[in-house]
C-alpha cells in the first residue's frame, strides 16, 4: 500500500506535549499521532454504528502496531526488570495475598461490562505475571494466580505501557507463539496498562475471549476506566 503525507502546524507547547507522551510509548511522534488518529476514528465509527468502518480501522490498527519499533530482548528484560517498578508492585501489598474483594468485584465488572468470559488483574514481574484477582480463570490457573512469562501476554503491556488489542491471537505476529493461546485457550485479548501516581506500570488490566473478536475503542475506554478505578483501589490501599 503506497504511504501519503501530511504537514501539520502545532504549537511548539503541543509539541513537546506530543514528544513527551511518544517518549514515554518508545515510539516516534508520527507513529503516536496515527495511533491517536486511529482511536479517533475507531470512536466516531463506533458512535455511529459503523460497523464495516470499525473492521476497517481495526485492520489498520494491526498493521500499524506491526510496523511499530520492536522491543529487543535486552531493553524488555531491562523494562520488566526496572527495580523501581519491581518495588512498587511489592508496595501495593498484593503478591501472594488473599484476593482483595473489591479488586474482585472490579475485575468482575470488567468481565461482565466487555461481555467477555475472563477478566484478569495482572502484576508483571521480571519473571512471572501475578493475578492479584481473577475472574472466569480456569483451574488451576484460578487457584495457582500466577503463570511463567511464557504464558503472559500482559507483560508486551507493561512493555510498551500502551492498550494492546489481539482480535486472533493464533495470527498476531506478537504473541502467535504464547502458551497461553493452548494452555489457557487465549485468543482475543484487550489489555490496558495499571499505572501507579509515580508513573510506574505494574501490570495490566485484561479481558480473554476463547473466540476471535473484533475489539471496538469503546471496549479500550470501557477497560481504562476501570483500571483506573483499580488502581485508585490499590494505592488507597497501600
Amino acid at each position: 500500500m503506497p504511504l501519503k503525507a501530511a504537514t501539520i502546524r502545532v504549537s511548539q507547547d503541543l509539541w513537546s506535549l506530543l514528544e513527551e507522551e511518544a517518549a514515554r510509548q518508545q515510539i516516534s511522534v508520527s507513529q503516536f499521532v496515527r495511533d491517536a488518529a486511529l482511536l479517533r476514528v475507531g470512536h466516531l465509527a463506533g458512535a455511529r454504528g459503523d460497523d464495516s468502518g470499525l473492521i476497517k480501522i481495526g485492520q489498520l490498527a494491526v498493521q500499524s502496531d506491526g510496523e511499530r519499533r520492536r522491543f529487543n530482548s535486552e531493553e524488555r528484560r531491562a523494562k520488566l526488570a526496572d527495580p523501581v517498578r519491581l518495588q512498587a508492585i511489592a508496595d501495593t501489598g498484593l503478591m501472594g495475598t488473599k484476593e482483595d474483594p473489591v479488586l474482585h468485584r472490579l475485575t468482575r465488572l470488567a468481565a461482565k461490562t466487555l461481555d467477555a468470559s475472563v477478566a484478569l488483574m495482572s502484576l508483571v514481574e521480571e519473571d512471572r505475571q501475578f493475578f492479584a484477582s481473577s475472574y472466569g480463570l480456569p483451574e488451576p490457573w484460578a487457584s495457582e494466580r500466577a503463570t511463567g512469562l511464557l504464558h503472559s501476554f500482559c507483560q508486551h503491556v507493561v512493555v510498551s505501557n500502551q492498550p494492546l488489542l489481539v482480535s486472533d491471537a493464533r495470527k498476531h505476529p506478537l504473541v502467535q507463539r504464547n502458551l497461553a493461546i493452548e494452555d489457557l485457550d487465549v485468543i482475543a485479548y484487550i489489555g490496558t496498562p495499571l499505572v501507579d501516581s509515580r508513573d510506574n506500570t505494574l501490570g495490566s488490566m485484561c479481558v480473554i475471549e476463547h473466540e476471535p473478536r473484533q475489539w471496538r475503542s469503546h471496549d479500550v475506554e470501557l477497560l481504562h476506566d476501570i483500571a483506573a478505578a483499580v488502581m485508585d483501589r490499590v494505592e488507597n490501599r497501600s
